[in-house]
């Protein structure tokens, strides 16, 4: 009987010794998956801010360039090939370089005449351009550069579309619907910001001008 009592001491300290094994093994996997979680919420999230942005960019297409028509890219080529074939064709194209011109019509249109059609222009200008703003305002990483990246990806952008409608002359190259889409860019910015900023005095968290990358 003396002899038993180590071994059964010794059998003791087994069993604990294989507890102890199995709950640090236990608390491991459900730290991986924890992690693992981690890691995809990130991932799923940065898909559906993209995908949200690749819808945006198809409506403002939409707007800008077929004014709100079913988007056609065949048109488009179609316009372009024209151009080619006759290059005199840009001549007959309506452009506006003098900056503030049409800014002071349509205001002098809404402020005299109460035309509401001119608010919706310069309004809408800067609206289409807000998302934009906030978006890019989540891509870029660091937030002293961001402002000026939002400036100038804004500023990229709408030099696209109105360089489109030159070519194509689905549209007038007009110097201040660039300065208004610009400016709806900025304003994207600062709306972004402002709410990472409130985020941050509401709940202690800490602030970036980033989206979860």
């Amino acid at each position: 009987m003396r002899q038993n009592k180590p071994n059964e001491q010794y059998r003791q300290q087994g069993q604990k010794h294989d507890q102890k094994i199995k709950l640090y093994d236990a608390y491991q996997r459900h730290e991986n998956d924890s992690q693992h979680g981690n890691e995809i919420k990130p991932k799923l999230l940065r898909i559906v801010w993209i995908a949200l942005f690749v819808i945006y960019l198809y409506l403002l297409t939409k707007l800008i360039l077929f004014k709100g028509g079913p988007v056609d890219a065949g048109l488009v080529w179609d316009r372009l090939m024209a151009l080619l074939r006759q290059p005199d064709l840009i001549h007959t194209r309506t452009v506006n370089l003098t900056p503030f011109q049409e800014i002071k019509r349509d205001w002098h249109s809404l402020s005299v005449h109460h035309r509401p059609g001119t608010a919706t222009h310069l309004v809408g200008n800067i609206l289409a351009f807000v998302p934009f703003g906030v978006w890019m305002t989540g891509f870029v990483r660091h937030f002293f550069f961001t402002g000026i990246h939002v400036l100038f990806l804004s500023f990229l952008l709408s030099l696209g579309y109105e360089v489109t409608q030159l070519l194509t002359g689905m549209g007038i190259f007009d110097v201040d619907d660039l300065m208004l889409n610009t400016l709806g860019g900025m304003v994207g910015y600062l709306v972004y910001t402002v709410l990472l900023v409130m985020n941050k005095l509401f709940t202690g968290g800490k602030s970036r001008v980033t989206a979860n990358n």
